[in-house]
């Protein structure tokens, strides 16, 4: 056994995948003990009885993720190293092709703490539309989902009014997200009610604003 100073020095073997599940859309959570998986090919399988997934070893110190995208419809394959798995954050996991988030890895303690600011944004998300409809409720997963997809675009200069204005204004609604203009008081609505929606949204590289029309008066 290693030591430091005299003591024991502990190294944890189990890492731990967050993977977003395509059937419950719940954040379901896999510890794995690293001995397994370079033993065998480990499948990750969500308590609603969904195969999310499976993890096998693919070296030294690295890992293969086989991971289903419902957006892609096929399967990815993500090489992840060790080290992900030690670090103070966990790792997003990402469709590189839509930029769609799948979940999460690193160690127990960092997943834990991504998971808890996770529901508490769900949470806070949830007393905004407090009030309106239960169905607003069930859908704050979606609206979270699609709100970080937005922003995404939007960090890459891809959210804009076709009148030139980037500045826009983003509002939530009870099943769906509202982006209007300022400048010219153009909108659109972006449906958000269920993975179908999160699916389209994840497919955009930009998203475009028509300016609004006014009817002249004779």
């Amino acid at each position: 056994m290693k030591t430091r100073g005299g003591y024991p020095l502990v190294i944890s073997a189990v890492s731990t995948l967050a993977l977003y599940c395509s059937r419950c859309g719940k954040i379901e959570l896999h510890n794995v003990s690293r001995f397994a998986i370079n033993n065998a090919e480990y499948q990750l399988v969500c308590s609603c009885g969904q195969i999310q997934g499976s993890i096998a070893s693919a070296g030294r110190r690295q890992y293969l993720l086989d991971i289903p995208c419902v957006v892609c419809e096929t399967n990815h394959l993500i090489f992840l190293d060790s080290k992900l798995f030690r670090q103070p954050k966990a790792s997003k996991i990402y469709c590189a092709q839509a930029n769609l988030e799948l979940g999460f890895a690193g160690s127990p303690e960092a997943i834990a703490a991504t998971i808890a600011r996770h529901k508490q944004e769900v949470a806070s998300l949830a007393c905004e539309l407090d009030g309106q409809s239960e169905q607003g409720i069930e859908n704050s997963q979606i609206l979270l989902e699609i709100l970080n997809r937005i922003h995404d675009i939007a960090e890459q200069g891809g959210v804009y009014c076709s009148c030139g204005n980037t500045d826009v204004d983003v509002d939530v609604l009870v099943d769906a997200v509202e982006i209007s203009c300022g400048q010219c008081e153009g909108r659109l609505r972006i449906s958000a009610k269920d993975e179908q929606d999160l699916a389209a949204i994840s497919a955009l590289k930009i998203i475009e604003l028509a300016p609004l029309r006014r009817t002249s008066r004779k």
